[in-house]
């Protein structure tokens, strides 16, 4: 009987997730947003500390409670100099931003110097000034970690070459020029991209650089409340061989008995407990990554499958995630990925994604022009993306969404995906409750049309109950404020009936 009642329990486990209270975070470009803050205000706004409060009011205010602020670290004129002379990044600096000047290419944030505040925005100190203010309102701070690679100005890649990955030991220079610098140093990269050639990749193997990389980290969380670790998967032991294998060994290195996240995240915490880690991730290493200790990971998946607008497909990944969904990064675009209205062609359909996407359990994960529409592209080389005017309609659903998804039921509430609806074809849906101090319930249900013609289904909604044991249930439209009455038994035994327009959704509180 035991053995039942525990096989049961698991069954029912399985569909359902419990929150502990879920980031909702904002990404900023950091030195673009200063930019463009001082076109707003027709003044010079170029530190951190001269943004005026009522932006950081008005991301509170919006429901925002983690913000990423992206690219605060000190650059080098090397990089620099490389972004404004590379022939490749000069044509796509053509496409993505017509008439740009010089003074537009600032270099990439994530060919990182030293980990301190980069000059032209402030210092530690200032990074200090902007963690308490943030704090202050109630939201907390996340800065990146770049962990793959330095700036090739680095002062290691001088004062400490072994800290770096190097042609294979006994190479004579010159070194292929498209893998290595002048000194035999490997550019930054990967095993698909090729080089990064204003980066240095490091080489984890050493552990006193592996010792150095935990202090920086700890640095970084001293100065905020997370951290998001740049394309985290390129130094786990296995993607290391396979991509440096050959020139750590003619060097005398050997493969660590350990992984470094899963020593560098237990070392953080230590000293900083509550320090959240995000992992940008891709190659199916998501769950490598939670397992040491990471407490999101980017879901890339997702995106792709609401791109190829497949329902079975996007059906299929909820019910069979290969990790818990509790620790997914749900997003629709960000600095890396074109623009939400670019990818799917029009701000309805991005609409419905950010719907989909920030609806599921998880961090909630929007980009700075986002909730404006936005269709150009923000690169991270420059300071400004080609001018265009916000989108009336997606500021209006956006106005409404995001406070909407930032209540505790969302947050903090237990998710469950509902498999009973009749026209999967059309529509997800799923709900959450949420047991308030005072012992009620906060309940919601989320049905969206992921398609491009009005969509009609029923959906079972297994724990709709009137009050005071009556079969009436009040249910509310939150989009619309509408209150419809309908009977909670056949809520539970044939479905709510709904009918939704294209690209849109309903979200009932019951």
């Amino acid at each position: 009987m035991n053995f039942i009642f525990f096989f049961v329990f698991l069954i029912i486990s399985l569909h359902l997730i419990q929150a502990t209270d879920y980031p909702n975070m904002f990404e900023i470009s950091t030195r673009p947003w200063l930019y463009s803050l001082s076109q707003k205000y027709g003044r010079s706004i170029t530190k951190l500390t001269e943004i005026p409060d009522a932006e950081f009011e008005n991301l509170a205010n919006q429901g925002i409670d983690l913000v990423w602020m992206m690219g605060v670290w000190q650059l080098g004129a090397y990089g620099l100099n490389y972004d404004r002379t590379d022939p490749d990044l000069l044509n796509y600096y053509s496409q993505v931003l017509p008439g740009y000047t010089q003074d537009d290419i600032i270099g990439s944030p994530y060919a990182v110097v030293d980990y301190t505040c980069n000059s032209e925005i402030g210092t530690d100190d200032d990074l200090k000034w902007l963690h308490s203010k943030l704090n202050s309102l109630g939201m907390k701070l996340m800065l990146d970690f770049v962990p793959n690679h330095s700036a090739v100005d680095c002062p290691w890649t001088s004062s400490n070459m072994d800290y770096y990955i190097r042609a294979p030991k006994g190479t004579e220079p010159p070194y292929d020029p498209s893998k290595y610098l002048s000194n035999g140093i490997a550019y930054g990269g990967d095993m698909y991209d090729g080089s990064w050639k204003d980066t240095a990749q490091l080489n984890y193997w050493n552990m006193d650089l592996k010792a150095q990389r935990i202090a920086q980290m700890k640095h970084i969380a001293s100065l905020s409340d997370g951290m998001r670790c740049d394309m985290a998967m390129l130094i786990l032991n296995d993607i290391i061989e396979q991509a440096w294998g050959t020139q750590l060994s003619s060097w005398g290195y050997s493969r660590p008995s350990t992984e470094f996240w899963a020593d560098a995240i237990s070392e953080v915490k230590q000293s900083y407990p509550n320090t959240i880690f995000l992992a940008e991730v891709y190659w199916g290493k998501e769950p490598d990554l939670i397992s040491m200790g990471f407490d999101y990971v980017y879901d890339k998946t997702l995106l792709d499958n609401l791109a190829s607008y497949n329902l079975a497909n996007i059906w299929g990944y909820l019910q069979n995630m290969p990790y818990d969904i509790s620790h997914a990064a749900n997003f629709i675009e960000n600095h890396d990925e074109p623009r939400a209205v670019a990818r799917f062609g029009s701000w309805q359909k991005a609409d419905a994604a950010a719907l989909v996407a920030l609806t599921l359990p998880g961090m909630k994960f929007s980009f700075m022009g986002q909730w404006d529409g936005y269709h150009n592209k923000l690169d991270i080389h420059l300071r400004r993306a080609e001018s265009e005017s916000a989108v009336a309609d997606v500021q209006s659903f956006y106005s409404k969404f995001i406070p909407m998804i930032s209540e505790d039921v969302f947050l903090k509430g237990t998710y469950s995906l509902i498999t009973g609806c009749d026209n999967k074809n059309q529509l997800l849906t799923w709900k959450y409750y949420h047991e308030n101090q005072d012992g009620t319930y906060d309940k919601r249900l989320c049905v969206i049309n992921f398609t491009g013609s009005t969509a009609y289904g029923h959906v079972v909604v297994s724990d709709a109950y009137g009050k005071d044991g009556s079969d009436n249930i009040d249910i509310t439209e939150l989009f619309t404020g509408t209150v419809y009455q309908r009977s909670a038994s056949q809520m539970r035994s044939e479905g709510l009936t709904v009918i939704i327009d294209p690209w849109f959704a309903q979200i009932f509180s019951y």
